[in-house]
């Protein structure tokens, strides 16, 4: 009996050398995804439509496809196959074979005086999906440094105008969650990374 695939979506940092918001990767086991060090938090894990269903909200997986600039409308999945079943359907047909990436060890081997700091996450066992939303600090006040990156009228739009008149982390999450479709912490995470709010004490 053939192992069953498992599919990993990688949130892209900065040290990982990748342009993209969002790496998609196949596994041919889960035995295999262990070899994968770049699991983190807000990875997304999964085998089946049904594990997506029962870990993620549909507004989370939206929000990486948007993200990755993936339009749903000209995917012909939406109307029949809802987003759980769209999603694993694109993660599988955009998923590669995972490579580590390297270049950020050779240049902490070639330049020991000025190593490059490297997060620390211990994945033991894989079950990052159990954690796919940002941790932030509740009280943390948010500092706009930029204006709207999006396209006006989008979700993310509408998403960031909640969040730029939001004093603190509380209640840019409240504010996003009454719109429709709600934001959640994927967008602090994505307006942190475009580099347009600071998060203060």
């Amino acid at each position: 009996m053939a192992a069953i695939k498992t599919y990993a979506v990688l949130e892209n940092h900065n040290e990982s050398n990748r342009n993209e918001p969002y790496s998609y990767f196949v596994f041919p086991s889960l035995r295999e995804l262990r070899n994968c060090k770049e699991l983190n938090e807000y990875s997304i894990v999964f085998s089946n439509v049904e594990q997506l269903q029962n870990t993620f909200t549909e507004q989370e997986l939206l929000s990486v496809l948007e993200a990755s600039n993936i339009q749903r409308e000209t995917t012909g999945y939406f109307n029949s196959q809802g987003v759980y079943k769209e999603f694993h359907t694109i993660v599988a047909a955009r998923a590669k074979k995972y490579k580590p990436v390297e270049k950020e060890t050779k240049m902490q081997v070639n330049t020991p005086s000025a190593p490059m700091p490297t997060p620390t996450v211990a994945v033991d066992t894989p079950k990052p999906e159990r954690n796919a939303r940002a941790k932030y600090d509740p009280q943390a006040k948010i500092v706009i440094t930029g204006s709207n990156p999006y396209r006006e009228g989008s979700n993310r739009w509408h998403n960031f105008e909640a969040l730029a008149k939001s004093a603190t982390v509380t209640d840019a999450l409240s504010a996003m969650k009454a719109l429709t479709p709600g934001g959640n912490s994927v967008d602090i995470k994505l307006a942190l990374a475009k580099g347009v709010i600071k998060l203060g004490d």
